[in-house]
């Protein structure tokens, strides 16, 4: 959307820097970029030193000074994620500036016009706006558009987006390559992440040879690979990467077993809703509406906010929506 500086209202997010703080922020603002005149900036904020180590409250009075100017000049709408960023969006709240928290703000909810989080935390509240999974940058347009520097391989393909172990989520590489013999006859186009166990490409190349493995050297193929394949398979341990598949409208198979807790609950919203199965199901085919929250929330916001014409919308938590 082409904007107006005269009319555009300006959106600033504000993030720690992490890029899956940023891309929720992000794909928020650029959703809203979508229906209404917005001018986005963004700014990282920072701290350093003692100031890192120090509880919420006492962070927010000890931002740094360059902190404090990433505030200015005054936004019409502040989106915070992470907890420096929300910090940061909390301070132009009390300012007066509309702002929203993506993610739990670590700051009483009130505090913001709304905040915006994952069902799978279950927390609610008059202001929360819940999420099926991460918000994504992604949208099929933009998967379409994007490139894919990979050989022409023939079909069906199959995308394979490969996480590894975190501080939530275990991680079984064993599964994986098990799940990949069900897909006898298909093409394979994998990704791995930042996370992904050393050693395991070199294993990937071997069970598939004539595939393409990618292995952080050269064009990274992702996201241009999901508008070139009939399904996606998705490591459970990443909640991130299995939301963005499932911008794509494309089966997702979800490879190993979701860790207790968040990670299991936000899975079986993904299946209830008919958007992915586990791994055993494969291989079959089938359709879904491609998951869009950011661009959902957006509309929300921009009515609760005034941006649009009409009352302020009521809330409409994925969790009450049918499933496709």
């Amino acid at each position: 959307m082409a904007q107006d500086p005269k009319t555009a209202r300006l959106v600033r997010v504000l993030t720690d820097g992490r890029p899956a703080n940023l891309t929720q922020a992000l794909g928020l603002a650029e959703a809203l970029a979508r229906i209404v005149a917005v001018e986005i900036e963004t700014a990282e904020v920072r701290l350093e030193g003692w100031r890192a180590r120090l509880p919420g409250p006492l962070a927010a009075a000890a931002l740094p000074r360059g902190a404090w100017s990433a505030l200015r000049p005054r936004p019409d709408l502040a989106i915070g994620a992470g907890r420096r960023g929300n910090l940061a969006a909390r301070l132009l709240a009390r300012a007066g500036v509309p702002a929203v928290a993506v993610l739990d703000p670590g700051r009483p909810l009130g505090d913001f016009a709304a905040v915006v989080l994952p069902e799978h935390d279950r927390r609610r509240g008059g202001n929360v706006l819940t999420t099926l999974g991460a918000m994504s940058r992604l949208t099929p347009q933009a998967i379409a558009a994007a490139p894919c520097p990979v050989p022409r391989l023939p079909a069906p393909r199959l995308a394979v987006l490969i996480g590894g172990p975190s501080r939530s989520a275990g991680f079984d590489a064993g599964a994986l390559l098990a799940d990949l013999d069900r897909f006898r006859g298909w093409s394979v186009i994998a990704t791995a992440s930042r996370r992904t166990p050393a050693g395991l490409v070199a294993r990937l190349r071997a069970a598939r040879p004539g595939d393409f493995i990618w292995d952080g050297t050269g064009p990274n193929p992702y996201p241009g690979m999901l508008g070139l394949v009939d399904a996606v398979l998705v490591t459970a341990d990443s909640i991130s990467m299995a939301s963005e598949a499932a911008t794509s409208g494309r089966p997702v198979f979800v490879s190993g077993r979701p860790s207790p807790g968040k990670n299991a609950r936000f899975h079986a919203a993904l299946a209830a809703r008919g958007i992915a199965r586990p791994a055993e199901a494969a291989p079959a085919l089938w359709r879904y509406p491609p998951l869009a929250e950011a661009d959902r929330i957006a509309a929300l916001l921009a009515r609760r906010l005034g941006f649009l014409p009409g009352d302020a919308a009521p809330i409409q938590e994925a969790s009450k929506r049918r499933p496709p």
